[in-house]
């Protein structure tokens, strides 16, 4: 069910309504396993047994790590756990994408792709699974609630498209649940409307603008493309943008807070300010359970520098199985790596650079941004071949 939708607004109106009129203090987490399970199954209904029967190992693989006696045993099951959540989010999003590689390779069919529906939120709630179990391996988590861990994972506010929560701060507020503050809540009510106008009115409006950057050719003039790279840089931050805002607005009226998703990313200064303000749920994420566990910027430049391509170029993956989502992350991986080059070895041995002039300011920002529209690009295309396209269409 996606939020900007007839079906969504009705199912709203309803689940609301009675969560804060008929619903009783004691039964609103039950109740808010119900409205995430018919929220979830109006898509595809078998689904709905998926994310119950992962979320349902996650826990038990937990609640087995908090048992085990040896550490050993402790990371057996965080193993397990971590692979078969990797390999059911594999199968679903990326078989067609590895078998197309080898095909590829070997230049004909040789590997059967099954036809099946991605289903929904699948990024999201597997990476959610993920930090559960890695966090209880580690001890950051110690109180695994059964209750507290279903309404964690049937939250339907952020099924669609995050923000990715933590459990640590999310099962408190489940525990605490408590009658609505009017001032809040229109607050959030404003939000959400707040969200559905970005999505609507901003983000849509911009589709009549981006079609050179999916179909390059000839009716289309140099400024055109421009305009394009443009509209998407604007479209994909109030569509993106939009559902965070819906679905942070939508949790607070239902009396429980979410993380924030942005913060002015096109802003930012530097290519590691904009990450910070950029999808921050899914940047800290990466962060804490990809870039830090493959070393981070404990050993040398040269794996500093491959951990963070690396780290960005599975960022990339997970938003897309095609070789330009890809593409797109080790694009971004490398603007890192350059940046904290760049911090490290030009900025302390030219005194001007370190003034924060507005100047220098103004420069960083445009040049910031001018990076993140040219990875928009990338990111938009079918192709690489269609991006190529593009890009020499743009400085030809």
């Amino acid at each position: 069910m996606i939020f900007n939708t007839w079906a969504f607004a009705l199912f709203a109106l309803v689940a609301f309504a009675l969560y804060w009129s008929v619903v009783p203090q004691r039964a609103k987490p039950a109740y808010l396993i119900v409205a995430g399970c018919v929220f979830y199954a109006y898509a595809v209904p078998a689904y709905l047994a998926l994310i119950v029967v992962l979320g349902a190992a996650t826990f038990a693989l937990a609640r087995g790590m908090q048992r085990a006696a040896r550490e050993r045993d402790r990371k057996r099951l965080l193993v397990l756990g971590v692979v078969a959540i990797a390999a059911v989010l594999v199968f679903f999003k990326y078989t067609g994408f590895f078998a197309s590689i080898v095909d590829e390779i070997a230049r004909r069919r040789i590997v059967p792709v099954p036809s099946v529906v991605v289903p929904l939120a699948i990024s999201f709630f597997t990476f959610e699974f993920v930090h559960v179990l890695v966090d209880v391996y580690f001890r950051k988590i110690e109180d695994l609630d059964l209750l507290d861990f279903a309404v964690f994972t049937l939250f339907f506010p952020t099924l669609v498209a995050g923000p990715i929560k933590r459990y640590q701060s999310f099962a408190p507020q489940v525990r605490a649940l408590a009658a609505p503050d009017a001032r809040p809540f229109a607050l959030d009510l404003y939000r959400v409307v707040l969200g559905v106008a970005k999505k609507t009115i901003v983000a849509d409006s911009m589709n009549a603008f981006v079609g050179p950057i999916a179909h390059p050719g000839d009716p289309y003039g140099r400024l055109d493309y421009w305009v394009a790279a443009l509209a998407y840089t604007v479209k994909i931050y109030f569509d993106f943008s939009g559902y965070s805002d819906i679905a942070i607005g939508l949790a607070g009226m239902l009396g429980l807070r979410v993380p924030e998703n942005f913060e002015r990313p096109y802003r930012a200064r530097n290519i590691s300010e904009f990450w910070r303000r950029w999808h921050m749920s899914l940047s800290s994420w990466i962060r804490d359970y990809v870039f830090i566990p493959l070393g981070g910027s404990r050993r040398s430049a040269l794996f500093t520098t491959l951990n963070l391509v690396l780290a960005m170029a599975l960022a990339g993956l997970w938003h897309g199985a095609a070789w330009t989502f890809v593409v797109w992350g080790l694009w971004h991986g490398t603007g890192l790596a350059l940046h904290r080059a760049w911090g490290l070895v030009v900025v302390p041995r030219i005194a001007w650079l370190r003034g924060g002039s507005q100047f220098v300011r103004a420069v960083s920002v445009a040049t910031t941004f001018a990076f993140v529209v040219a990875g928009w690009i990338l990111f938009a295309a079918p192709s690489l071949g269609t991006a190529a396209a593009v890009f020499e269409r743009l400085f030809a």
